[in-house]
């Protein structure tokens, strides 16, 4: 897809077909400023289930930029997996893969490996600022967002963190695969490649990620247009400080010092029926209890302990299952809840 200088085009870039020959296809907006800029990419819903950033979107798009306001270009993929967003699953319901995990190289591999080429080639490959919009659930009520920084991208994004203004998560765990600040000796997903070619990208998490909320859409749209102002994408300056009417928990990207480092999953023992105990974004000490899990007959087999003092950031659950519905249950060893801590600046 291209727009002309001065133009906003809507269209579809070629993804795979069905075994009925039915094309599924990868909605996109492009829009073209009349000066010449940086090209930002907004991107949303790689997992099925998370609807919030499709209407950040189109707010954005349609109603907050025009091309006599835009420098150079905004691409925008308000459903990036169509597959996962059609039956309302976290990933691909053909082969259970998730968009953003798989080798973006990979023109003639499966099903998800096509989407992911496709994204790669057209859009993420062109872009110098990714904002990728995620979204938790029930009961989560921190917005916050998670940097994973390279020595190329470092800077940048404390620019992008600070524009956003939310509670700010460092992860710098290195895997395999999945989004994660690596370069070339690994999986070369989208979040993978993108860093090893210096392509920062802020990952934003909304709440409520099924149903359409007011304080999300509030969240996004101010957030990316102080980001897009922070980059001259769009003129006028950023506003400052976090954003107000939210938790946020501070550290030197978003209204205070130190670094709120992610610590990591916290994981069960017993299966059963799961009751979160604690608030995300609100401070736990350690050996609290943050849910317990009560079995079948109704008798509590478990309480899961926060390990460090610290924070919560989202109850992870059966979101990421490949069914549409996300019950209050859990497996042993499955996904409770992610952990954060917060370090302060060294004396």
């Amino acid at each position: 897809m291209k727009a002309e200088p001065g133009e906003l085009e809507t269209g579809y870039i070629d993804g795979v077909e069905l075994t009925t020959g039915d094309s599924i296809d990868i909605p996109a907006l492009v829009l073209n400023g009349v000066e010449d800029g940086p090209t930002a990419l907004l991107f949303s819903t790689q997992h099925g289930k998370e609807l919030q950033g499709t209407e950040v979107v189109h707010e954005i798009m349609h109603r907050e930029l025009s091309p006599e306001r835009v420098r150079g270009a905004v691409i925008a993929i308000p459903v990036a997996n169509p597959l996962a967003f059609m039956h309302a699953t976290y990933r691909s319901w053909i082969d259970n893969r998730d968009v953003g995990y798989v080798n973006v190289d990979n023109p003639e591999g499966n099903t998800t490996e096509r989407l992911a080429n496709a994204i790669w080639s057209e859009a993420w490959s062109q872009a110098d600022l990714v904002l990728n919009y995620h979204c938790n659930d029930h009961p989560d009520s921190l917005y916050f967002q998670i940097i994973e920084p390279t020595d190329e991208t470092e800077a940048d994004l404390k620019r992008a963190a600070q524009a956003f203004g939310v509670t700010t998560i460092r992860r710098d765990d290195r895997v395999d695969q999945g989004p994660s600040p690596v370069g070339s000796d690994t999986v070369p997903t989208l979040s993978n490649k993108g860093a090893a070619e210096g392509i920062p990208e802020l990952m934003v998490e909304f709440i409520d990620g099924r149903y359409l909320d007011e304080t999300s859409l509030r969240v996004g749209v101010d957030g990316t247009l102080n980001v897009l102002k922070e980059f001259d994408v769009l003129g006028g300056d950023p506003t400052e400080g976090p954003q107000e009417g939210i938790t946020v928990v501070p550290c030197k990207y978003t209204g205070g010092s130190g670094v709120n480092r992610a610590h990591g999953m916290l994981r069960n023992d017993h299966g059963g029926i799961l009751y979160p105990r604690q608030s995300t974004g609100e401070f736990v000490e350690a050996g609290e209890v943050v849910a317990d899990v009560v079995d079948l007959h109704g008798e509590l087999v478990e309480h899961v302990e926060m390990p460090v003092d610290g924070y919560l950031w989202a109850y992870a659950g059966a979101q990421q299952f490949a069914t549409s519905g996300a019950m209050q249950t859990i497996e042993s060893g499955g996904k409770v809840v992610y952990a954060f801590t917060h370090e302060p600046d060294p004396n």
